[in-house]
């Protein structure tokens, strides 16, 4: 494995992810959203188990709140994310979701109290104006209600993002891993309970989709880039970000027919500006340093 191999299978990996839009949207076509949620967890939840059942047993108990804390964090964004979808094209779900470049600085700021840097305040003004962009309708900036879910996802992702952040500090990842992905099947029950009928998928497009999310998403897609990113720079993995919503845009348009307004086409341009501008400049220092060096 070398650096190039490490960058095709995180690129990978986030195309691979980033197929849960052209899914989700499938699967629900007939289907609620806490049971596809739920359905996929619990069995992308065996799978990896089944794989790494050595550490199935390595876990107390401050790293299973850990896991319920992510889970029900991760849980909040998946499900905002799919009532979203339910109304919003995935295109412009997957660019809508390119705002975590601002959410994640943002709550970083307020949790450790710090000011952002320069580069994060220029990609969150070229963000916000990218979002402006995707919303426009006619001639003004407005929101559908399955934009404002998506984007209070992207809150709640955020929030994922800093707890995953905490117990990465104190907890074994893998296990980390596991366990939060039974926590998210199992809040996703306990709504599928009160909000939807409990039944199993009833035909194959249901069980394809749900299978695909979840060996071909979370499986798969979550698995294969810790392996990639061994190999290559954190900077280098943040521009390969663009991967997951690119993949989301080509897959709606080919499968799912959906248009790309010149709109929608600016505003992705200056999200995914602001998605790679701030890893392309660190890896530039980065690799400057190293030449020095």
């Amino acid at each position: 494995m070398d650096e190039r191999k490490g960058e095709i299978l995180v690129a990978l990996a986030l195309s691979l992810r980033a197929s849960s839009l052209l899914f989700g949207k499938i699967a629900m076509r007939t289907m609620g959203p806490f049971l596809t949620i739920a359905f996929r967890f619990t069995i992308a939840f065996v799978i990896i188990a089944i794989l790494f059942r050595k550490k199935i047993t390595k876990v107390d108990a401050r790293t299973l709140l850990h896991c319920a804390l992510i889970g029900i964090t991760f849980f909040l964004a998946m499900l905002t994310e799919m009532m979203g979808l339910k109304t919003t094209p995935s295109s412009v779900t997957a660019f809508l979701e390119g705002m975590v470049v601002v959410i994640v600085p943002a709550l970083s700021c307020t949790i450790y109290r710090h000011l952002p840097d320069k580069i994060t305040v220029i990609s969150s003004v070229l963000c916000l104006i990218g979002v402006g962009f995707l919303t426009l309708k006619g001639d003004r900036i407005g929101f559908t209600s399955g934009e404002l879910l998506v984007l209070s996802g992207t809150v709640f992702y955020g929030l994922s993002v800093i707890v995953t952040d905490i117990a990465a500090k104190h907890d074994d990842l893998m296990v980390v891993s596991i366990y939060q992905l039974l926590f998210i099947a199992i809040f996703a029950y306990i709504g599928a309970f009160f909000f939807e009928e409990i039944r199993l998928p009833q035909s194959g497009t249901e069980w394809g989709a749900v299978l695909a999310l979840a060996i071909i998403c979370s499986c798969v897609g979550f698995t294969i880039q810790p392996f990639g990113q061994k190999y290559i720079t954190p900077e280098r993995a943040g521009i390969l970000a663009v991967f997951n919503p690119l993949t989301a845009a080509v897959l709606g348009v080919l499968f799912l027919h959906e248009k790309m307004t010149p709109g929608i086409i600016i505003g992705a341009i200056l999200i995914l500006v602001a998605i790679v501008l701030p890893a392309w400049i660190k890896d530039r220092a980065s690799r400057k340093d190293q030449t020095r060096n």
